[in-house]
């Protein structure tokens, strides 16, 4: 990849301005399906964005690893939304990409689409949810490809602070 493209994108995901604030997470799991002999750990930042379509928005870059047979490490781009349920818990959607740096027999391709999806917790500057995180290159929707796609899928505890 080259290095206007690391840069650039990023900044297009960061470009907005904050609605409410950025965060700082720590986000660890163990593996599910294909998975299960693995244990993963991102660190992310968040900055909230403007709504799309009325509905709560953010950015988030994130980098993680994961252990195991497949072992292996990502960045993350995402651009999440997430719907209050109360005056303190949350439900969000994290679709995004992801680039891996070795291709397994999980995932067959060095770009995935990336998932995360959480019910949580905000209170004062504290956050805590927990979610699922799944990776793919989109083989069995789009049949693209003929290189694996098992997938890696991760249930996560997330803790943050936002800053």
């Amino acid at each position: 990849m080259r290095l206007w493209k690391v840069i650039f994108i990023p900044m297009l995901l960061f470009a907005t301005t904050s609605a409410h604030a950025d965060g700082v997470f720590l986000e660890g799991g163990q593996g599910l399906f294909q998975s299960t002999d693995s244990q993963a750990m991102f660190l992310s930042y968040q900055k909230d964005s403007p709504p799309i379509f009325g509905v709560n928005s953010f950015s988030k870059v994130a980098l993680g690893s994961w252990n195991g047979q497949n072992r292996n490490d990502a960045i993350v781009l995402a651009q999440g939304i997430w719907w209050n349920l109360s005056r303190k818990s949350y439900l969000c959607f994290e679709p995004g990409g992801a680039y891996i740096t070795k291709t397994t027999h999980n995932l067959g391709t060095p770009l995935e689409f990336a998932f995360r999806s959480a019910l949580g917790i905000r209170t004062g500057k504290y956050d805590l949810s927990v979610g699922y995180r799944h990776f793919s290159n989109g083989k069995g929707i789009f049949h693209w490809t003929d290189t694996p796609n098992f997938g890696e899928n991760f249930i996560t505890l997330q803790i943050g602070y936002f800053l």
